[in-house]
């Protein structure tokens, strides 16, 4: 594995996701290309998706850097990339021709939705058929002559409002369309390079004692119920299912909050540290979410008498 495979947000070993064979049987035909920009953001596109047959119908004059410079590690696909004089020399091995278009045309042709388009072509792929999608160029697209040369056509629905879409963009969409029907997308994630586990519930006590106390020291707690303020974290550090490392840096600030107080002079003494917390019996009055001076802690209703809360 290369450090430029480490780098990868998926993984990337043997036993990860590979273009299948039918990848190879599709060529990607692009006429009369005007800017080398485009070409190479088709190429990267390419690459992006796993497909690399790239056929160019008299293109712009263009150096391999050009486009090796927008897409980098390509050389692989601009070097194969064949070039013809028209698009039915550039079409005439292809089983099927799928024609992309944004443009409304009086001639009727064999347009079908975009999406059965794609299984057309998935469909003829695995069967062993070689399969072409052709691209026009970008001011004019594809005229009624070169839609000729298309057994099928088809159009990348947009928003009607604003329809034109860049080469590579229209490219990506229908090659990622290609890519997903091969499983592309269940690639899985590469997973962290030290797995630490979840935080055990000995070090979370320890977590909330230490987050009590550096709550005290501040006197965050002299105005809130204790009871509902350290249940409400509580249940939002379970929420957030923080591993060890996770808790130990909280906890560690929270250390650290009452450090720095009493190199302040703000903090008599530190304290103890970790469990139990300064309320670990949550049904003493004293700690029960009663405020100095204020009332009992919401949905409780204080009782005098001996038998309160018997059964």
């Amino acid at each position: 594995m290369t450090r430029r495979d480490e780098s990868l947000a998926f993984v990337a070993a043997d036993d990860t996701w590979r273009p299948p064979a039918w990848f190879e049987r599709l060529a990607v035909v692009l006429v009369e290309p005007t800017d080398p920009v485009n070409i190479g953001g088709v190429i990267r596109v390419m690459a992006n998706t796993g497909f690399l047959k790239l056929r160019l119908v008299r293109p712009v004059a263009y150096e391999a850097r050009q486009l090796v410079g927008v897409a980098h590690y390509t050389q692989h696909i601009v070097e194969a990339a064949g070039h013809y004089d028209s698009l039915p020399d550039a079409v005439a091995d292809r089983h099927l021709v799928v024609g992309l278009t944004g443009t409304h045309h009086s001639v009727e042709r064999n347009a079908i939705p975009f999406q059965d388009a794609v299984t057309r072509l998935v469909e003829a792929a695995i069967d062993r058929h070689e399969v072409a999608i052709v691209l026009g160029r970008e001011d004019r697209g594809l005229s009624n002559a070169l839609l000729d040369a298309c057994h099928l056509v088809t159009t990348i629905p947009t928003n009607p409002g604003y329809p034109s879409l860049n080469l590579a963009q229209a490219v990506l969409l229908i090659l990622y369309q290609l890519f997903q029907r091969a499983s592309g997308e269940d690639q899985v994630y590469r997973p962290p390079r030290r797995a630490t586990p979840p935080a055990p519930s000995g070090l979370l006590e320890d977590l909330f004692a230490d987050l009590e106390r550096a709550l005290d020291a501040i006197e965050f707690l002299n105005v809130r119920s204790r009871a509902h303020t350290m249940r409400s974290l509580r249940v939002a550090l379970y929420r957030a299912r923080l591993n060890v490392r996770e808790a130990a840096l909280v906890r560690a600030a929270a250390l650290e909050l009452r450090h720095f107080l009493r190199r302040k002079g703000l903090l008599a003494e530190m304290g103890p540290v970790g469990s139990p917390a300064p309320a670990a019996d949550l049904t003493d009055s004293a700690r029960s979410g009663i405020l100095p001076g204020g009332p009992a802690e919401a949905g409780t209703t204080p009782s005098h008498s001996p038998n309160a809360g018997g059964m």
